[in-house]
């Protein structure tokens, strides 16, 4: 898939969404779909992440982050970087944006926001709405050591048939051309 297309097909589900239109049903949307083990919450707080597609030589990759051991809740785990929506965020937007650049020092003049996707809701109590964009060559990372062990790219092979993964991180940040 190339970026206009990822562009095309976010952009569209995104307009679709915010305006109330029917769309087609994702295949999961939240940790209750997975295993029904777990009553839901009653209640669930808003929250939000970044799904950053960065233009690269080789062809689009995914940044992530590897959470600290130490994290109270999900220690170790590779996730998107976002969190919980705060007093002063406005929306979802400003939610990712601000806690991608509170963890992993990405700038937002280089993001370019496509849109947001089907919000998933997890187990902990969170109903996440995930902020797709496309984000330029260029930047430095700087992980807030806190809540980020490593910042991470995989690159998105669709030739292999598969996700391969490629650690981009130099002297604790990383440097994107």
């Amino acid at each position: 898939m190339t970026v206009d297309e990822i562009v095309q097909r976010v952009g569209e589900r995104s307009r679709r969404l915010a305006s109330g239109l029917p769309v087609a049903r994702a295949p999961l949307g939240s940790d209750f779909s997975l295993n029904g083990v777990v009553p839901a919450p009653t209640s669930f707080r808003a929250a939000a992440v970044l799904v950053p597609l960065v233009r690269r030589e080789p062809g689009m990759t995914v940044l992530l982050t590897q959470r600290t051991d130490d994290m109270p809740s999900h220690a170790g785990q590779i996730a998107f970087p976002g969190g919980r929506r705060q007093a002063e965020d406005v929306d979802a937007v400003a939610t990712a944006l601000r806690e991608t650049e509170e963890e992993v020092g990405l700038s937002r003049t280089f993001v370019d926001v496509i849109g947001a996707v089907d919000h998933y809701r997890t187990g902990t109590g969170y109903e996440i709405t995930p902020i797709v964009a496309i984000v330029r060559p260029g930047f430095t990372t700087h992980a807030d050591p806190r809540e980020v062990a490593d910042v991470v790219a995989f690159l998105l092979s669709r030739e292999a048939g598969y996700v391969n993964g490629q650690t981009l991180a130099v002297d604790g940040g990383m440097v994107m051309p």
